[in-house]
């Protein structure tokens, strides 16, 4: 009797785990796409600007953008880029021919969300940027998800957010950083 329980449970596992498979395999998870052989051309200034955010608290998107560009320029890993400037005014306002002549790089924040329950919260966030080459339209695109959770007995919301926000600029700028140094 007890080796027929056996045999049960183990068909149950079985058939549970590819099924568990297909449900990891369906979480978002970071990706790089890019044209074949993407290369940026010699830039001393590479601009970036400010991130779009849809539904993201200030407290988060503010960070994000601020310390993807410190390390940037902290780390000076982008072969033939000595800095990363922020672009002050809307792309839309920009001269069309200045932005044909330079490479940049957009990013959009979206899909914030907070679920709170009575003893722990979930964040999550999702964020692409996008490398424009100097007279191109394909661009290094880079899409990145996170989540991050805690329980309130050991932190708050406020230290959480920095956290994530910290945890997605390190993200986005490790990514960009490898994808520049070694083109797809």
């Amino acid at each position: 009797m007890k080796f027929g329980v056996l045999v049960t449970s183990m068909r149950r596992m079985l058939v549970a785990f590819p099924i568990l498979l297909l449900i990891a395999g369906c979480a978002p998870s970071a990706r790089v796409s890019s044209p074949p052989g993407f290369v940026l051309p010699e830039q001393e200034v590479m601009f970036v600007a400010p991130f779009i955010s849809t539904l993201v608290p200030e407290a988060v998107s503010g960070p994000v953008f601020d310390d993807f560009v410190d390390i940037l320029n902290a780390r000076q890993s982008v072969p033939g880029v000595k800095f990363f400037s922020i672009i002050k005014d809307d792309l839309s306002e920009l001269d069309s021919e200045w932005l044909a002549k330079n490479a940049y790089i957009t990013g959009e924040l979206w899909s914030y969300i907070e679920n709170s329950g009575c003893c722990s919260t979930e964040l999550r966030i999702k964020a692409r940027i996008s490398v424009h080459r100097p007279g191109e339209n394909e661009t290094l695109d880079i899409f990145v998800p996170l989540e991050g959770f805690f329980e309130h007995d050991r932190s708050t919301i406020e230290v959480e957010r920095a956290r994530l926000a910290r945890r997605l600029a390190s993200e986005l700028a490790n990514r960009l950083i490898s994808s520049l140094a070694s083109p797809i």
